[in-house]
């Protein structure tokens, strides 16, 4: 098990929990670029009941391109998404990587939505590639 903490930018909204990391990837989706506005979202999956949260988190739910529901788990002071599920991966949590404290956890395995992704933004050529969601 791995122990995970994080916060947003004000520090309104932290986490903790003790937890296997599932996976992790770097997003390309024009979703993740407008959500971030950066160039990819980076989310480390674990199991969600293994993280609890402290704070006042807002949420916003919208249709993915797949047809599942997309929420994502933000401060309302500052705005920082910490966090994202979704309902075609139950139970899972994608928590973003740059709020999380224990910065040496972060090693992406693919990028995903390469066909999405900015023309200048550099990729390491080691990791995964795919188009869109790998099936």
């Amino acid at each position: 098990m791995t122990e995970i903490t994080g916060s947003c930018l004000c520090g309104n909204v932290s986490y903790k929990g003790d937890t296997e990391i599932k996976m992790m990837i770097n997003c390309h989706c024009t979703d993740c670029q407008q959500a971030t506005g950066s160039v990819h979202g980076t989310m480390v999956f674990v199991a969600e009941d293994a993280i609890e949260f402290s704070g006042d988190t807002s949420i916003y739910d919208h249709p993915a391109d797949s047809g599942n529901t997309l929420s994502k788990i933000f401060c309302g002071n500052c705005g920082s998404q910490v966090a994202g599920k979704n309902t075609g991966r139950a139970g899972m949590l994608g928590l973003r990587a740059g709020c999380i404290d224990q910065k040496d956890l972060i090693k992406p395995g693919a990028n995903i939505y390469c066909d999405s992704a900015i023309p200048s933004t550099a990729m390491d050529a080691e990791l995964k590639q795919f188009p869109g969601m790998p099936g």
